[in-house]
């Protein structure tokens, strides 16, 4: 169900929904908007300063795979000796190393890994000391796949320990592996050399850290930490704004960041910004639409307070209005509706109260014609056989006829009304002799209880019917309580009992409203109790199929006058 709307409180929202409203959507749009515009020119910034890194890294160290993929110049041992050799080879790698954008050194290396030449005059190329009994390292790959141009970030050769990219080839003389020429590109010497604006870091596709332009970028596994690594692209981590690509050729990953927390805090600025205004905007608006709606809905209540008062039950509060014609209009179209209903109800509480006496009347009235005429047939042979009990049965019979037919009477005492259901309780042993007992056990203290006239002879009536199909022997039992307020009279027989089927639709028919079939006084008998005392009291059916049937009926427990 939808929750009630106030006059009032739409005149309220309306002021919310034409002013306040649309100026926080503009002022979303515009946070939303402004927003968007930084990031992208982040986004723009970040993807050209990381494709600038990219292409020139991937320039350079494709130009030092090209170069050691050439035939070498000499023969290696001859750098041993030959000077002119050792003056070639030097003045040709240099010359190499001087065309990139990225420098790097280089060294000649024996077939046992002896430094044979280098570019730096200091010494810095080294060659670990295990690197001759296991084939691990950039040097074990070389010679483990000579045709092969290794490239890997290491930090085993060199005397720092610093991560640079190895880029090295086995030297192939006569088949066989004479020397290696290895190119070095340090991370300080990168870094220097590509000239970025922004921070930035280069690692390769296993996250192993090569060179960044701050040190948070390195973890202590010498990796890019795992925050940057879980993702591609552009995105965001912390207070940065990430992007990630990787290098043409694959073997390398370029990251640049750029610091959100400026943009962060400018927007939150302008959140708060926005609030604190918004929080003005909504006092003012709230104290001007209060007042408006007051004035506006004056009226309104006015009537409304009078239309709750007739749903109370109210039906004397009258409306009086000195507004607009409209209001007026409604004020006397309530007062004309008020007077029309007043009097309809009392036409109607009429009309109900002949219904239900006449409806009342008519059901105490019901007796079974089968009864009477069968009780005559038994009194024509009586006279003949024991004039005596045909008198007797003359003189039941017209007690019992005298007491159903009295309309003065609508409930007896439990006591009284006994008394008359002996009398047909004796016209039915009269009539069926031994074949037909009956027990009666009211208790004292429920005897004085009242209850509708002749509401148990339907039932006796009932088990009498339909009980002697299939038994010889009948007998009945009527018994009465009384427990939580509620008087419970049982009328129960030995008789053939009700099916399963049928039971459920003698049930059924008891909670309907109307009897279009055969079972007129057990329809009878719930009608009479609930038009007396509600739906709550009424006529219960317990049966087994060649075990009896038990009727109760429940009514509460009045003492009173007899009515």
């Amino acid at each position: 169900m939808n929750k009630p709307v106030h006059f009032k409180d739409e005149i309220r929202q309306s002021f919310f929904s034409y002013s306040l409203i649309p100026a926080v959507i503009f002022a979303v749009a515009v946070i939303t908007v402004t927003a968007g515009v930084w990031n992208w020119t982040l986004y723009k910034r970040a993807d050209s300063e990381n494709r600038k890194i990219s292409q020139s890294l991937n320039r350079a160290v494709n130009a030092y795979k090209n170069q050691v993929a050439q035939e070498f110049p000499v023969a290696v041992s001859s750098l041993h000796y030959d000077s002119e050799a050792v003056s070639l080879v030097y003045s040709m790698q240099k010359s190499c190393i001087l065309k990139q954008g990225i420098s790097a050194d280089f060294a000649v290396l024996s077939p046992s890994y002896e430094v044979l030449l280098q570019g730096s005059s200091g010494g810095v190329f080294c060659v670990p000391a295990w690197q001759d009994q296991f084939y691990w390292g950039a040097l074990g790959r070389m010679e483990s796949s000579p045709g092969k141009t290794i490239i890997e970030i290491s930090s085993d050769y060199n005397t720092e320990g610093l991560p640079e990219i190895v880029i090295g080839r086995a030297i192939l003389e006569n088949g066989n592996v004479g020397g290696y020429l290895i190119y070095t590109i340090s991370g300080d010497a990168a870094r220097k050399q590509l000239h970025t604006a922004i921070p930035f870091a280069v690692a390769d596709v296993r996250g192993v850290f090569f060179t960044g332009s701050d040190s948070r970028y390195e973890d202590q596994l010498e990796e890019i930490p795992l925050d940057y690594r879980r993702k591609t692209g552009y995105f965001f981590s912390g207070k940065e704004a990430v992007c990630r690509t990787a290098t043409p050729d694959g073997l390398f990953a370029v990251y640049t960041f750029s610091d959100t927390e400026q943009l962060q805090q400018t927007i939150l600025s302008i959140f708060f910004m926005i609030i604190a205004v918004l929080i003005l905007v909504i006092r003012g608006l709230f104290l001007s639409a209060e007042k408006i709606s007051e004035e506006k809905s004056e009226t309104i209540d006015k009537i409304v307070d009078a239309y709750k008062e007739v749903e109370k039950g109210n039906l004397d509060r009258h409306l009086s209005v000195d507004s607009n014609i409209e209001f007026q209009t409604i004020a006397d179209a309530y007062n004309e509706m008020l007077a029309n209903v007043k009097r309809l109800i009392e036409e109607n509480n009429r009309e109900t109260q002949e219904k239900y006496i006449a409806e009342l009347k008519q059901l105490e009235m019901q007796f079974n014609p089968h009864f009477l005429y069968n009780t005559l047939e038994n009194i024509k042979f009586l006279i003949k056989l024991d004039p005596d009990k045909a008198q007797k049965t003359i003189l039941c019979l017209s007690e019992l006829l005298r007491y159903s037919i009295n309309n003065e009477l609508t409930v007896m005492p439990v006591d009284e009304d006994i008394h008359y259901i002996e009398n047909y309780l004796y016209i039915l042993k009269m009539r069926f002799g031994s074949r037909f007992e009956y027990t009666i056990d009211i208790p004292v203290s429920v005897q004085k209880y009242l209850i509708p006239k002749l509401i148990l002879q339907p039932l006796i009536g009932n088990s009498v019917k339909y009980g002697f199909e299939s038994c010889e022997h009948m007998e009945i039992w009527i018994t009465a309580r009384a427990a939580g307020g509620k008087l419970w009279i049982t009328v129960k027989d030995n008789g053939s009992g009700i099916e399963k089927e049928h039971l459920k639709e003698i049930r059924q028919l008891l909670k309907s409203e109307s009897n279009e079939t055969r079972h007129i006084g057990l329809y009878n008998v719930q009608r009479r109790i609930q038009l007396m005392y509600g739906e709550m009291y009424g006529l219960k059916l317990e049966s087994s199929k060649g075990e009896g049937t038990a009727a109760k009926i429940v009514l509460p427990c009045v003492r009173g006058d007899i009515k």
